[in-house]
């Protein structure tokens, strides 16, 4: 799922996660993709693309995943 939007002019974060922090960001992209209002309803900061959302809740099953296979090596 691509993001499309130019982002090489954004800035970057290096941020150190343990496995519990991506679970709970992953649990709060997904409860606000499905619990978000329309998009009429909500304000102009939170016009994020759906693909954007699921692209993130992508990243973050990733590692999760990650971390299971390293606990099962």
């Amino acid at each position: 799922m691509p993001i499309f939007k130019d982002r090489s002019k954004q800035p970057e974060f290096i941020v150190k996660l343990v496995e519990d922090d991506v679970r709970l960001i992953y649990n709060a992209v997904e409860f606000y993709h499905k619990n978000r209002p329309g998009s009429a309803k909500r304000p102009e900061h939170q016009q994020e693309p759906t693909a954007h959302l699921e692209w993130m809740k992508q990243i973050m099953m990733t590692m999760i995943m990650e971390c299971s296979f390293q606990k099962n090596k």
